[in-house]
């Protein structure tokens, strides 16, 4: 892959829902967004059971996100291109880089769940809502509680793809699941869904970044019938006209 719109295309085939919601963010974050995304896929993957056909189990996950680590820490040279643009943004203070190692160790402790409703929450809001809270920081929010809201809003978005594709993850392993049933994990995403509306002002720059919070809602409202499935017409509709919508709102933080 060479260069950053190189990466925007690989991101809308690996992570078509966020990808979505970044094109309507504004330039030059998105740049900055869509890499960070490719970088989020590739800390995911990292976990898909059977990746390297030489180390097999966990282990493999733990040496590649470790190989990460070492590069964000500053003691193995990038030897990747994401790795490099991703530390020129980090130098760049695009997004804190306690953000981005909160989305690695979100990833390590999959691979060490502790089987509880508080750690697997604890999990979502350095995950998929430590994703959105570095979205937040790319547009250059700063409000400590807008940003809390971000990784709700994440973390929201994280819990209702999980519940729309279920029982395909159950059967699938290799991923920390929700401790509980499925009607446990809608109420906890619901929770998430609840506490970024509260913290995020419609028509606010942080708006613009809360875009998926408009397909957890949709996510939590359903079962699992589309379980495995890609978006529907519906989603993206739904998507397109909240994104719009942001483009003509003011931009308060």
């Amino acid at each position: 892959m060479q260069g950053v719109q190189t990466f925007e295309k690989y991101v809308f085939k690996a992570d078509p829902d966020r990808a979505l919601c970044a094109s309507f963010l504004p330039e030059p974050a998105r740049q900055n967004i869509f890499l960070l995304l490719a970088f989020h896929d590739e800390i995911t993957r990292a976990l898909v059971p059977g990746r390297s056909a030489t180390i097999a189990g966990p282990m493999a996950a733990y040496i590649r996100l470790q190989w990460w680590r070492d590069v964000l820490e500053g003691t193995r040279p990038p030897e990747h291109e994401l790795a490099t643009l991703l530390l020129s943004a980090l130098q760049a203070k695009k997004f804190r880089t306690e953000t981005v190692t909160d989305l690695l160790e979100a990833r390590e402790s999959e691979l060490s769940a502790e089987g509880d409703p508080s750690s697997w929450a604890a999990m979502m809001l350095k995950g998929s809502g430590g994703l959105q809270r570095a979205v937040g920081e790319a547009l250059g929010i700063t409000d400590a509680e807008t940003l809390d809201g971000l990784a709700a809003c994440g973390a929201a978005y994280g819990a209702g793809a999980m519940l729309r594709h279920w029982p395909v993850l159950q059967k699938a392993g290799g991923r920390y699941l929700f401790p509980g049933e499925a009607d446990g994990l809608r109420q906890a995403g619901l929770v998430f869904l609840a506490e970024a509306e509260q913290k995020i002002a419609r028509g606010s720059l942080a708006a613009k970044a809360a875009l998926p919070a408009v397909l957890s809602r949709r996510d939590l409202q359903r079962d699992s019938t589309q379980a495995g499935r890609p978006r529907g017409l519906g989603d993206k509709c739904a998507v397109i006209a909240a994104g719009l919508k942001t483009r003509w709102s003011g931009n308060k933080t």
